[in-house]
């Protein structure tokens, strides 16, 4: 995809929608954006303590600061992703941060199942998975970079154990597995503190301006 549809852009919201509409969905127990509406509640629930937990405490790096600081070009960072994704909590408020550092930068987000086609045209390894961020010329929408779903380091584990997951037959052990996998992966994000997710987006964004 070399373009992204301005109709697409106009179905986007921005991050403080994005917070609200958390918030609504657990009020309401909306079925908006949920695939099943016990599990995803839950999830949710927890991916909103942890998008607050950063938008207070994520520490933008210096090398982030004097990065963002040189943008001149206007563009349009459009996340993918979902409510219930618990790797979304920890990387969409930091690229929000990242925004707010530039007045050249606009962050708005997109729902990936109320948008298939923009999805597949980025999946990774031929899975639609989220958060994906893409970085466009906001005068062209032309493609100029993206990343996701979750930083290298973090990307190489989670691949290992989804093998692994797709090997176990037994149910309960099934379920074992997969609940301290998932742990290892929030304590992944908490000892990394956002840093990588800001190098590698940096990366992105040098290569656009490149």
């Amino acid at each position: 995809m070399q373009h992204v549809d301005p109709a697409i852009l106009k179905k986007s919201i921005g991050y403080v929608e994005y917070h609200a509409l958390i918030e609504e969905i657990l009020s309401q127990n909306h079925y908006l954006a949920l695939k099943s509406i016990e599990n995803d509640i839950h999830d949710t629930r927890l991916n909103l303590i942890r998008m607050e937990r950063l938008d207070k405490t994520a520490r933008m790096t210096a090398q982030t600061r004097l990065q963002m600081a040189a943008i001149q070009t206007p563009l349009i960072w459009l996340t993918i992703t979902e409510v219930w994704c618990g790797d979304a909590a920890q990387i969409v408020p930091t690229i929000q941060k990242m925004a707010a550092l530039n007045a050249n930068v606009e962050h708005r987000l997109v729902f990936r199942d109320q948008h298939p086609e923009l999805m597949d045209a980025f999946l990774t390894k031929g899975t639609r998975s989220i958060p994906l961020t893409i970085v466009l010329s906001k005068e062209s929408l032309k493609v100029l970079g993206h990343w996701g779903p979750r930083p290298q380091e973090l990307q190489a584990f989670v691949l290992e154990n989804l093998q692994i997951l797709n090997q176990i037959k037994d149910e309960q052990e099934y379920k074992m597995y997969n609940a301290e996998f998932l742990t290892k992966v929030q304590r992944w994000y908490a000892k990394d503190k956002t840093y990588s997710t800001q190098k590698e987006f940096l990366d992105v964004l040098k290569k656009a301006n490149a």
